[in-house]
Order: C-alpha cells, then structure tokens, then sequence
C-alpha cells in the first residue's frame, strides 16, 4: 500500500558524508554528459530572450540535466514519494550508502611511516619479479631459438 508523498528524507542523519560524495560524484558525471549531449545535438534557435537566442540543444542538456540532478537527490537523500518500490529502492540505495560510511570509519589506515614501508616493499618486489620474468623470458627465448623453434 503506497504512503502519503512526504518528500522526508530516509534516515536523515546517517551516512551524510557518503551521500555527498555520491551526489557530488553523480551530478559531476551528469554535467559533463548533458554537456556532451549539447556539443552533439545542432544548434537549432528555437526562440529570441532580450536580444538572447535560445537554442534547441541547451534546453535539452538542460532539462536532461535537470532531471537526472533530481533522480540525485531522489537517490541520495531517499526522499519518500509515495511509490512503494520507489522507495524501497531509494531506501535500499540510501542504506548501502550509510552501511559503506559505517564500515569506512571501522577502517584502521596506516600513517605515514607505515605507508612509506609498504609502498617500498611493494616496489622491491615488483622490480624483482620483473627482473625474474625477464630472465626467464631470455632463457626461453634462447632456448626455443636454440631448438628451431623460433626464429634466431
């Protein structure tokens, strides 16, 4: 059974940083794609505003934009709308961005030193590994050369 459209938030004091993130990341991909919707679409002048011409291409990148900036804050706040699988989905995505955050701040990060070690181990063991797979690489080479296998 649908509820009364509110338009509340779900779980309003949870997860905020994640939710910012996640509306700021998707609005940054929504811009850049309603503006490559504009440099593809012709530039057709629908209409003249105060000596200002309106073109067809702005007003679809526009209100492209627009509606997916909405779907946004429709996800990422989990406003209630009165459409039953629309919320539970909202919902759903809003507790995944609350659960994400919670489980982030359980996270122990290294501190500097200890981020200097690994990253040093890291690289050494890259730079001999790679030394080992070409040394293998030339001894199998010489070897399938050696055979005929290959041409020298």
């Amino acid at each position: 059974m649908a509820s009364a459209m509110s338009l509340a938030p779900y779980r309003p004091r949870q997860g905020y940083h994640a939710r910012a993130i996640a509306a700021a990341g998707l609005i940054l991909l929504f811009l850049f794609g309603s503006w490559r919707l504009y440099d593809q679409l012709p530039n057709v002048k629908l209409l003249e505003v105060s000596g200002m011409p309106i073109y067809s291409s702005v007003l679809w990148a526009g209100g492209v934009f627009i509606i997916l900036g909405g779907l946004t804050s429709l996800f990422t706040l989990g406003l209630r709308t009165g459409v039953e699988s629309l919320d539970e989905l909202t919902g759903g995505f809003v507790d995944l961005l609350i659960e994400t955050q919670t489980e982030l701040q359980k996270v122990s990060w290294p501190n500097k030193q200890q981020l200097t070690n690994s990253t040093t181990v890291v690289l050494v063991c890259m730079v001999i590994l790679g030394a080992f797979l070409f040394a293998v690489d030339q001894v199998v080479a010489w070897l399938m050369s050696s055979l005929d296998v290959l041409p020298s």
